[in-house]
């Protein structure tokens, strides 16, 4: 609440929210809210309230900490063929935004590797492999379930992958349903089929 409205959005921003994407095709924009007042300020900080973000939204969050604080603008196709294999197109990476300084980033990697190493994100780890992560849980509604979430990205030290993967309404165990139960395990799988 100290940070105020403006200031969190300003953040979001960086990262991505609020700015539409065609990948080639387009994307629905993740939103932090307008016009808060106090307490739905203290709402959105957290990712609730009015918040809403896509997976690929998330998945840009992890990348851009893992890449030490600058997000990439997202694309789906690397490279165009012909018929006969030959390169027609090749996308060429390039930045978004620089949502925090290197030294923040680093900051962050660390919190999300103790999260997987002593917190709620221990279902993640990768043996051999130093994983940076962060659950999550979003509520959707009164009469639903909440959705459980798993945000990362590894080797936390020289990072090649960022998954984020959603779980609508916590899958088969509803309530009882965590980021860290439900949601990491696969994003796990995902980083190891890839690492190895």
């Amino acid at each position: 609440m100290e940070l105020g409205d403006d200031a969190l959005r300003d953040q979001a921003r960086a990262f991505g929210f609020n700015r539409g994407f065609e990948i080639p095709m387009p994307v629905v924009p993740s939103i932090y809210p307008d016009d808060l007042d106090v307490p739905q300020t203290a709402l959105s900080a957290i990712g609730q309230y009015d918040v809403r973000a896509t997976v690929m939204q998330m998945a840009m969050v992890g990348a851009g900490v893992a890449n030490d604080g600058l997000v990439m603008k997202p694309y789906v196709v690397a490279e165009e063929q012909a018929p006969d294999l030959s390169t027609l197109a090749v996308t060429e990476p390039e930045p978004l935004s620089r949502a925090v300084s290197p030294t923040v980033a680093r900051e962050l990697n660390e919190m999300m590797v103790g999260v997987v190493t002593d917190g709620t994100g221990g279902n993640a780890a990768i043996p051999g492999y130093t994983v940076a992560g962060k659950t999550g849980t979003a509520q959707d509604g009164t009469d639903r379930h909440p959705h459980v979430w798993f945000m990362s990205f590894a080797p936390a030290e020289d990072p090649k992958i960022a998954v984020a993967v959603l779980v609508e309404n916590g899958g088969r165990l509803g309530d009882d349903a965590t980021g860290g139960e439900v949601a990491a395990p696969i994003a796990r799988e995902v980083m190891e089929a890839f690492l190895q």
